[in-house]
């Protein structure tokens, strides 16, 4: 009879434990698809304004304060279907757990000064001909989007967030060095401050970004500044201005800005749009870009449709 009793207490507490473990899993994605005539290009084409994606992403409550979390997310063209990149899982594709002391995670992830730092300032999100942020914000061909195998931590309390993430050196030796980044992003009521550095795998290449912006009403107001040296050891600079204008269901949005490379102006360019919210899911989009230092057609345009889920 005790045995039973210790048996029937048993199988109690670990049903509780399942119990408790809640956990989600949630299917995401994007479908970007439009028509585009690039900066520099005579063709007219269909084809995508960012990335299209699909990806998975879920979380389980192991009690205590402490949560398991996972994401992948694949990236391919939404006009052809066709995978972007070599990776499968080129998005993202990392494992964790956030803990009352932060978050950890593991794998193929964001540099910490890209997305606290340089994904913050363009209004254009890096996205169609109209984008500003791989001309101001990561400037000289320096900083890396994403970083495989690195460990990454991230913490937040009142407005202040903070993150750091370290790789591995390339496993062909293409570069000799580690790639190191850390960034800190401060928010309050209507404004934000930004600040980050990033230390790629090479010996010489380096980078630092800080931004700032201000929401008045309708309007979003952003500026950003990036100084580095590349691997070869030139020096770039870039600077940007960002407005987001909320006009009924659409934005209007502009943004200016400019690099220099060794003290020569390597682009100076101007990026205007207009998004339509048909829905909370789906955005009609046209977009101009037109950068003075083209060697040949400075303008282009991007008029498309995204649907995400």
């Amino acid at each position: 009879m005790r045995f039973l009793r210790s048996a029937a207490a048993i199988a109690a507490t670990l049903c509780a434990a399942t119990a408790s473990a809640q956990s989600t899993v949630t299917v995401y994605g994007k479908l970007d698809v439009g028509l585009r005539q690039a900066i520099g290009s005579e063709d007219r084409e269909v084809a995508t304004g960012g990335d299209s994606r699909l990806g998975f992403r879920g979380t389980e409550d192991l009690g205590g304060g402490l949560k398991a979390f996972f994401q992948i997310e694949h990236r391919f063209f939404g006009d052809t279907g066709g995978q972007d990149g070599a990776q499968f899982w080129k998005g993202i594709s990392h494992v964790g757990l956030d803990t009352p002391w932060g978050r950890f995670a593991l794998g193929r992830q964001y540099s910490a000064a890209f997305s606290l730092v340089q994904n913050q300032i363009d209004p254009f999100g890096g996205d169609t001909v109209a984008q500003l942020r791989d001309v101001s914000m990561r400037v000289g061909g320096i900083t890396k989007v994403r970083v495989d195998n690195s460990v990454r931590y991230d913490i937040s309390a009142n407005g202040f967030s903070a993150a750091a993430s370290v790789a591995e050196a390339p496993a062909d030796g293409s570069a000799p060095d580690k790639h190191v980044s850390a960034a800190a992003l401060y928010r309050q009521g209507p404004w934000f401050v930004a600040a980050g550095v990033e230390d790629p795998s090479g010996a010489e290449d380096k980078q630092w970004n800080v931004g700032a912006g201000y929401t008045v009403g309708p309007a979003a107001l952003t500026v950003g500044y990036s100084s580095g040296t590349t691997a070869a050891g030139a020096d770039a600079t870039g600077w940007m201005l960002g407005l987001n204008w909320t006009v009924g269901s659409g934005v209007v949005k502009a943004a200016y800005g400019q690099q220099e490379r060794d003290d020569e102006t390597y682009a100076r360019k101007l990026g205007l749009g207009y998004h339509h919210a048909l829905s909370k899911r789906t955005t009609l989009y046209a977009d101009i870009g037109h950068d003075a230092e083209a060697a040949t057609r400075r303008t282009g345009y991007d008029l498309g449709i995204i649907h995400t889920f």
